[in-house]
């Protein structure tokens, strides 16, 4: 005779569910870091294409422009006197108008697979409206058959993917009042914390002038080309050291290399935990610009960094004293920024690189020689005499 045994299932007790809840809490925490990081290296290995892209634009249009054996490189700031056409555009209005506001990434453009934007900009003057005007309107529109968009009849408003770095997390979606397009990379100005005629600018990218390579006596190798500039949303008044200026505002020290005001010190103390402080030591949030809002734009402070501060260190300006500028080179990379030298090569900086004394401050009115900002300087002069490697 046949027994019915009753069969039992074994199962988890409480206390064993909540061991494997835990242990599988652990995991995610350890994992999850790796995670992000793994993430975010892909992604400043993309911005680090992107700058190494620029580049090479930078090497097709010196091929395409080459004036004898010696190829000349893009303006940085200001559309050079003799590159302003002639009369006026075909709508009525003076090419002449503001051609000083010309960014050098405009003449990049077909090097950058973007002929459209670059035809816009050579078919009407996108600069004659009044740019600090609110809004470019519909008397700063280009009355040509271009977008049909009223909204970017100005090729000033295009967002272009390539001058974004993922790490930023910006999608073009929300743009500023003006309707200008954004760059998180910016020309390298040098080490000279000035917005000054071309004689005074120490980095490959002149004023209002195309330099060449033979310009470049410290070698392309150790001379920057690119940085990056960290951008945040538009409209948000952000005290973030990494995407926004403060302003030195009091007139009677003549900004930051003269009397009372001889120290980088000045700038780097306007921030306080990663945050500016309104109205601290005379320094003022300066929330005018957004910087980095205007890539077609040629201020120093819309699309150029100085070596002077370290990398993601605060950017000043001094308003009241011809716009001095301090702006840093900055990225939401966490402990530094990427870069490209003048030969196309792409490496990461980090915020601890030598800068020099920051008790210095030597009168950027009238550099030469050796930079007096460390290594990081001397990676921003084109000709100091310095061949620095890292």
């Amino acid at each position: 005779m046949k027994k019915n045994l009753t069969s039992y299932k074994s199962a988890f007790t409480l206390v064993e569910l909540l061991v494997v809840i835990a242990i599988i809490g652990m995991l995610v925490g350890l994992l999850l870091p790796a995670v992000q990081s793994a993430r975010e290296a892909g992604r400043r290995m993309q911005c680090n294409n992107k700058l190494k892209q620029l580049s090479l634009a930078v090497h097709n249009y010196a091929s395409a422009t080459q004036s004898g054996s010696d190829g000349v490189l893009p303006f940085g700031f200001g559309r050079p006197a003799a590159d302003v056409p002639q009369g006026n555009d075909p709508t009525g209005r003076a090419w002449s108008t503001n051609a000083g506001r010309w960014s050098g990434m405009i003449v990049m453009l077909p090097f950058l697979e973007q002929n459209a934007i670059y035809d816009r900009f050579m078919s009407a003057n996108a600069f004659a409206n009044t740019w600090t005007a609110a809004d470019l309107g519909p008397a700063d529109r280009i009355s040509l058959p271009l977008t049909g968009d009223g909204e970017m009849d100005n090729p000033r408003a295009a967002h272009l993917e390539l001058l974004v770095c993922p790490s930023g997390g910006m999608s073009g979606a929300n743009k500023p009042a003006n309707r200008t397009g954004l760059s998180y990379y910016r020309f390298n100005q040098g080490d000279n914390p000035v917005f000054s005629i071309d004689a005074n600018v120490r980095g490959p990218f002149g004023y209002r002038v195309g330099r060449s390579f033979s310009s470049v006596t410290d070698g392309l190798s150790h001379t920057l080309a690119f940085s990056e500039k960290a951008v945040d949303e538009w409209g948000s008044l952000s005290t973030n050291v990494k995407v926004q200026a403060a302003t030195y505002a009091v007139a009677s020290d003549g900004g930051f290399t003269y009397s009372g005001v001889e120290d980088r010190r000045v700038c780097l103390g306007s921030a306080i935990g990663g945050q500016y402080q309104y109205g601290v030591g005379g320094m003022t949030a300066g929330n005018g610009y957004n910087w980095s809002w205007h890539w077609a734009g040629s201020h120093w402070y819309h699309i150029g960094f100085a070596t002077v501060l370290p990398p993601n260190s605060p950017s000043c300006y001094s308003r009241p004293d011809a716009w001095q500028v301090m702006m840093a080179a900055t990225s939401f990379h966490p402990g530094g920024v990427n870069v490209c030298m003048l030969d196309g090569s792409a490496r990461f900086i980090s915020e601890t690189i030598d800068t020099g004394d920051l008790h210095k401050f030597p009168d950027p009115e009238k550099p030469s020689g050796k930079s007096p900002f460390g290594i990081w300087g001397a990676m921003g002069s084109r000709s100091g005499g310095e061949s620095v490697s890292l």
